[in-house]
């Protein structure tokens, strides 16, 4: 834990704010769609659509979000967004039918987009680029924390028979969104407007200037196709799986998510302190494999009882852990390596919009496909996914200098 010692001041409380705020969200990720389908009576397949319907909202927030960041700073721009949220978190408990489920869905999403463009491009300005895909890697371990404590107590107080035990862990959330919003406030100096030179006013592309970044461009289409048949189909398709398919119940997902979290905070500083001077572009190909190998354990384990379902999905897990692990340090750090200082915002904003726009897809392929009992081949086409990203990052290769690629120069 050297990593966490040695950080300085502000780098502590933010990753402090950070995992207060991630244990709200892991209150109430995992039981959305669960929330919305057994406790709110919408079918599962317009569940899943409205997790699309936020990704979708989103996709028209996001390029917006990365013009702000660049004008006023990003510290400014995720306390409105962290607001947002803790509202949105409320609103939650009050939704009964679709309609009210898009309206607060679209809140939502609107602060979701607003806060992770910011949040990137703060962490990226706060410490130096050596430090850098350590710090990703340490805020991804706490909010990993913080999911995985909030699944499992999550999963110890809902009940579907109970609908207010439900609403209550919106309350909470809301209220870890309260505290966020101060950790943030607190970091005075940092994240604030930078002062552009004369030059990079006149020349000022905006996001034309980021889309003619061809490197950028290749990249971020490799991390579109792993998001979406990653972390995109585990977080809609997953508890839907397992429960609909593998009739575990739904106090099973928080142990499930608890692995997850369990191997990241146990591994992430082993596995950071050895990514530096291995090449980036290989790193981000070994995660789209253990990937797939994930959700062939998960897509397996439904075919057994329900203890074996567990240990399949249980290994599944741990092994999406696993890549989850070298990903959050080498997929922000690529975008923030690529970046200039004065359009930091907006390429950060667009990897925000990989999200959303995997976020929409991701999810109503799951609804979907897996409201129609077509469980092999949601499965096979998040593996094939997976390999086609595989060899989209491989391509990658010739496109980095062997700085950008984080190769240490031989002697």
């Amino acid at each position: 834990m050297n990593e966490l010692r040695n950080a300085s001041p502000q780098v502590k409380r933010f990753l402090a704010g950070a995992l207060l705020n991630s244990l709200g969200g892991g209150l109430t990720l995992p039981i959305l769609i669960i929330y919305l389908n057994q406790v709110r009576g919408i079918s599962l397949t317009s569940a899943s659509l409205i997790l699309s319907w936020m990704a979708i909202t989103g996709l028209a927030f996001s390029p917006i979000i990365g013009y702000l960041v660049d004008h006023y700073g990003p510290r400014r721009i995720m306390m409105i967004a962290i607001l947002i949220e803790a509202i949105a978190s409320v609103s939650w408990a009050f939704v009964t039918d679709i309609q009210s489920a898009l309206i607060v869905g679209a809140l939502s999403s609107l602060g979701a987009s607003a806060i992770w463009p910011p949040q990137t491009t703060m962490m990226a300005r706060m410490v130096d680029e050596d430090f850098r895909p350590k710090f990703f890697g340490l805020q991804f371990m706490m909010l990993n924390l913080g999911l995985g404590l909030g699944g499992v107590f999550s999963s110890l107080i809902v009940n579907i028979e109970d609908p207010a035990s439900f609403t209550r862990l919106y309350f909470l959330d809301a209220i870890t969104f309260l505290i966020f919003f101060a950790f943030i406030y607190s970091l005075h100096g940092v994240g604030g407007k930078i002062e552009k030179t004369q030059e990079q006013i006149e020349n000022d592309g905006g996001y034309r200037e980021v889309f003619s970044d061809r490197s950028f461009v290749r990249l971020a289409l490799a991390k579109l196709l792993m998001i979406t048949f990653g972390f995109a189909s585990l977080e809609a398709g997953f508890p839907a799986l397992l429960t609909l398919f593998g009739d575990l119940s739904v106090r099973t997902l928080g142990p499930l998510w608890a692995v997850n979290t369990g191997v990241i905070v146990v591994g992430q500083i082993f596995v950071i302190n050895r990514l530096e001077g291995r090449s980036r572009i290989r790193l981000m190909a070994a995660v789209a494999i253990l990937w797939s190998a994930s959700w062939v354990f998960i897509g397996v384990s439904v075919a057994f009882d329900p203890t074996a379902t567990f240990i399949f999905a249980a290994v599944g897990v741990g092994i999406f852990a696993l890549g989850e692990m070298v990903w959050s340090s080498v997929g922000p750090t690529l975008t923030n390596v690529l970046a200039p200082e004065h359009l930091r915002g907006r390429y950060n904003s667009v990897d925000g919009l990989i999200w959303v726009f995997a976020g929409a897809v991701g999810p109503a392929v799951s609804g979907v496909m897996l409201q129609h009992k077509l469980v092999v081949c949601w499965i096979g086409l998040i593996v094939v996914g997976q390999l086609l990203a595989c060899v989209f990052a491989l391509r990658l290769k010739g496109v980095l200098t062997p700085d950008q690629d984080g190769l240490i120069p031989a002697e």
